[in-house]
């Protein structure tokens, strides 16, 4: 057996919650259809924890759905940082904005924690647009800017600025028709439907290693919507991810294969399936006054 540890992983995406406070059809990792968490500290170190000494996380992003309805997040963020390093790893929060006036200890984990903050701005775009809750986000960017200015003026870094935000938000549906009548595309020509993924990035859930978000969530929605037996989503439901007890050559031919079009990405579109950010339908809801 080779010793293959660390292998370098530019980016994992960790869900510390599946639900958001807004539905924007066609969300790549299915928080539009809200299927679980929060979760709490344990259990995020307790998925991260058997990967650490055997692989090089340069960036970590929580995620979900949106991260900032987790009320356990500042401890998860710090509980991170203390198993990775802000010299080693960039540690990055992405959210959609709305709730950062109230959550003022974001501002405890740009200075103290070294924890970037990716905004996507979702209520920038759409169809139809609510300004009360673009003003909401323009003022948790502004309170994120002046927070990262405090720390002695440095609001960049050697991982970039410690506020970012993110305008280009189209998403290339993986599914065809909505809700609770959701399917895969149905072909062969994998490396065409991996050509025009928008989403390819590894993903870190319940302990495992997924090659992709459709892939990491898609049995929880369809299990969520009674359909854990559908015949045209069994392939997919029946995929093994990467678990902790693999050995190194098992990890090393997983880490090889995750950038490249496998079996996986038939249930994806060959063609591109983007839904332009200012086309989408973008909904709010259980958003706080």
């Amino acid at each position: 057996m080779k010793n293959v540890s660390p292998i370098l992983i530019n980016n994992v995406d960790v869900h510390v919650i599946n639900s958001c406070n807004l539905h924007c059809h066609g969300c790549n990792h299915l928080a539009n259809y809200g299927y679980g968490g929060p979760f709490k500290v344990e259990e995020l170190v307790h998925w991260i924890e058997p990967w650490k000494d055997r692989l090089f996380f340069k960036r970590i992003s929580l995620l979900g759905g949106e991260p900032l309805l987790n009320p356990h997040l500042k401890d998860i963020c710090i509980a991170y940082r203390r198993l990775f390093s802000h010299k080693e790893t960039k540690l990055r929060i992405i959210t959609n904005g709305i709730l950062i006036a109230k959550c003022p200890w974001l501002k405890e984990l740009i200075q103290e924690y070294h924890v970037h903050i990716q905004v996507s701005l979702h209520v920038f775009t759409g169809k139809t647009k609510n300004e009360k809750l673009i003003n909401q986000v323009k003022e948790g960017m502004a309170l994120l800017e002046k927070w990262a200015g405090d720390k002695l003026g440095q609001t960049e870094t050697s991982w970039g600025p410690y506020v970012e935000a993110k305008e280009k938000l189209n998403f290339q549906v993986f599914y065809q028709g909505a809700g609770t009548q959701i399917k895969p595309f149905q072909h062969d020509d994998i490396t065409e439907s991996k050509k025009h993924c928008t989403c390819p990035t590894l993903q870190l859930y319940q302990s495992n290693l997924y090659k992709c978000a459709p892939i990491a969530y898609i049995g929880d929605v369809l299990e969520k919507f009674g359909r854990e037996d559908d015949q045209d989503w069994k392939p997919y439901l029946n995929y093994e991810p990467l678990t902790p007890d693999c050995t190194d050559d098992e990890l090393l031919d997983f880490m090889k294969k995750q950038p490249q079009p496998e079996w996986t990405c038939k249930m994806c579109p060959p063609y591109s399936n983007v839904i332009l950010s200012d086309e989408r339908e973008i909904s709010q809801t259980a958003i706080e006054s």
